[in-house]
């Protein structure tokens, strides 16, 4: 029988009593799934499972993603995204090094945007007994909720772009920027033409309807929306500030306090994340990523 503990306000949930290296029932996986939607953000702690048992067990969730950063999916497994500050015998990255640098959901950007994510821990990073990179999450749900109802009416009509290319400038200005003023450096990995084009701009309702609970959230996010549609730019600008601040205010946040073996998952209809980047080697970070595909934003 499965224990779920309440991490945050509005969300965040520990699901104990649950080893997912096990093939898991319909009845139990069932519980999982409502406790999951039902916070938004849920983590199982101390697990010990091999890339095909956390394939196995988001698949039950839906169709896996491939990313489309080629080079730092895991070798035999093109589902798993390495997420990794770790360097190679060449001193190459072997997977992503600063993701989610700005608050996002996942592939916001596609047509039909990741309905969760599931990040396993295998290697924490710590500094004098405490534990670097935590993940902040905000529930875009309870954001919503927590508007005036004149701007839920205003925001019912728009819609928003959500661009890749338009994130992948913006972080390499800001990797610049860092490496500036600090010693951290970030291999940049240039995406090939084919890459980008499999990934064009797309548009999505500023207001979503969630495809599983139907309850009403922002989809709007700070790395991804490049503009509101059909406003002038320093008026899509403004609204985009005020409700990417209003997302991530204190009430509707969590912090994640990574631990190795933890499988932490987030719903990307109703949550958003963004990465802690305080640690560096030698102090190493290796984590693998699986993403469900979801459903056109509505």
């Amino acid at each position: 029988m499965i224990t779920v503990t309440r991490l945050g306000k509005h969300l965040g949930a520990e699901i104990s009593g649950i080893d997912l290296a096990c093939p898991l029932d319909d009845v139990t996986f069932a519980e999982i799934a409502k406790a999951f939607f039902d916070h938004g953000v849920a983590v199982f702690r101390n697990q010990q499972i091999t890339p095909e048992q956390q394939i196995a067990f988001t698949r039950q969730f839906g169709v896996l993603e491939h990313h489309v950063r080629k080079e730092h999916r895991l070798n035999g497994y093109p589902e798993i995204l390495i997420v990794s500050n770790i360097l190679d015998e060449n001193g190459q990255a072997v997977g992503v090094e600063d993701a989610g640098r700005f608050w996002h959901s996942d592939l916001s950007y596609k047509q039909e945007p990741s309905l969760l994510s599931a990040l396993y821990a295998l290697e924490v990073p710590f500094k004098d007994g405490v534990a670097l990179g935590n993940t902040s999450f905000a529930s875009t749900a309870a954001a919503y909720d927590g508007l005036p109802e004149d701007m839920k009416q205003r925001l019912q009509a728009l819609k928003n772009v959500h661009s890749y290319s338009y994130y992948r400038a913006k972080n390499i200005e800001a990797q610049k920027e860092e490496q500036a003023r600090s010693k951290r450096v970030v291999q940049e990995h240039p995406l090939t033409e084919e890459q980008l084009k499999s990934v064009p701009d797309v548009e999505a309702p500023i207001v979503r309807t969630h495809p599983v609970t139907g309850r009403k959230s922002l989809f709007i996010n700070q790395a991804h929306t490049s503009h509101i549609v059909g406003l002038p730019k320093h008026e899509s600008d403004a609204l985009l500030a005020q409700l990417c601040a209003h997302i991530v205010r204190p009430e509707f946040r969590y912090e994640h306090h990574w631990q190795a073996g933890d499988l932490l998952m987030w719903d990307n209809c109703a949550t958003q994340h963004k990465a802690n980047f305080d640690y560096d080697l030698p102090r190493r970070r290796l984590m693998y990523r699986t993403t469900v595909r979801g459903t056109a934003p509505v």
